[in-house]
């Protein structure tokens, strides 16, 4: 499956970890009697589905144009030029053509870096020409406050998210159980009544979406290498498999409930990171807190490819 989401207000971002809490927070909802289910699955290495984080799409009439994650990668970079550096260091993300020509190793890093006034870059995104549509986002940083019931005292926070012009985002579903193709598209329907992101109230986080069911690629298990679409948080059997052939990001986070707890901070692999493929899924689902334990989603959401091992 192929979400695509387009924010008719100012919307959170939506990396795979908090994506999976909304659309669990929305099962709950809908389907009570299978949630526990499902969560148990995951637990236990069964994901019936995995999803990716969501990545930027361009809306140009009636083309869709998609970027991906910028990918994590072993180039020899010595001999660039210091200026192309400093600018390929703002890009996040890379137009589908030119990431596709990256994995399938067509175009090499240092290639594209080599012949860079041939590209576009605009804001965070590199691309292979520059489009003519009007488009761009800017960020939004809004002060909150809280209660924080074990001290009895007030706490400022910060919520960000972004404004949206001719752009959106879009993630992946690979359904391992097909039945729950209808139920993400029934929980994005709740979601979009209710809307993404802890301001909803304030009219925050409203969206439209659309589905399409075939993914524009192939996942073929017989390659060698993968990249990671989403957020990776591995198990001790992933970790043993890490060797010279991986190159990767770690991030981290640390959440807060709503009763004041700070959570046990996280660390996982960040999208784009690279490693050798040896089986069919990576990562799991961890438990975060003691009064309110909230699971975060850490399943890699692995996009597969061959390269030449040296």
């Amino acid at each position: 499956m192929l979400v695509y989401i387009k924010p008719l207000s100012t919307f959170p971002k939506l990396h795979s970890d908090t994506l999976f809490g909304a659309l669990t927070s929305a099962i709950s909802e809908l389907y009570p009697d299978l949630i526990e289910k499902m969560l148990k699955e995951f637990e236990e290495g069964r994901s019936p589905f995995l999803i990716s984080s969501t990545f930027p799409v361009i809306f140009n009439d009636d083309e869709k144009i998609k970027f991906y994650p910028k990918l994590i990668m072993d180039s020899d970079l010595s001999n660039i030029d210091s200026k192309t550096l400093k600018d390929y260091k703002k890009v996040e993300y890379i137009e589908e053509e030119l990431f596709n020509a990256l994995i399938k190793g067509d175009l090499t890093e240092k290639d594209l870096l080599n012949n860079y006034d041939n590209y576009y870059r605009s804001l965070n995104l590199l691309m292979s020409e520059k489009l003519n549509v009007d488009f761009g986002f800017g960020e939004n940083i809004l002060p909150n406050n809280m209660v924080n019931r074990l001290i009895n005292e007030t706490e400022i926070f910060y919520t960000q998210g972004d404004s949206y012009k001719n752009l959106g985002l879009f993630y992946l579903v690979y359904l391992f159980d097909e039945g729950y193709g209808k139920i993400i598209e029934s929980a994005m329907k709740f979601l979009k009544d209710r809307g993404f992101g802890r301001d909803i109230s304030t009219g925050k986080g409203h969206f439209d979406f659309e589905i399409e069911s075939v993914l524009n690629y192939e996942d073929n298990e017989g390659d060698n290498m993968f990249v990671s679409l989403s957020r990776f948080i591995p198990t001790e059997n992933d970790l043993k498999r890490i060797n010279e052939y991986s190159f990767y990001e770690i991030g981290s986070k640390r959440g807060r409930d709503k009763s004041g707890e700070i959570r046990k901070q996280v660390r996982f692999f960040k999208e784009g990171s690279v490693f050798p493929n040896f089986q069919l899924t990576y990562g799991n689902i961890v438990k975060s807190g003691d009064i309110n334990p909230a699971i975060e989603y850490g399943y890699a959401y692995p996009l597969r490819f061959s390269k030449e091992i040296k």
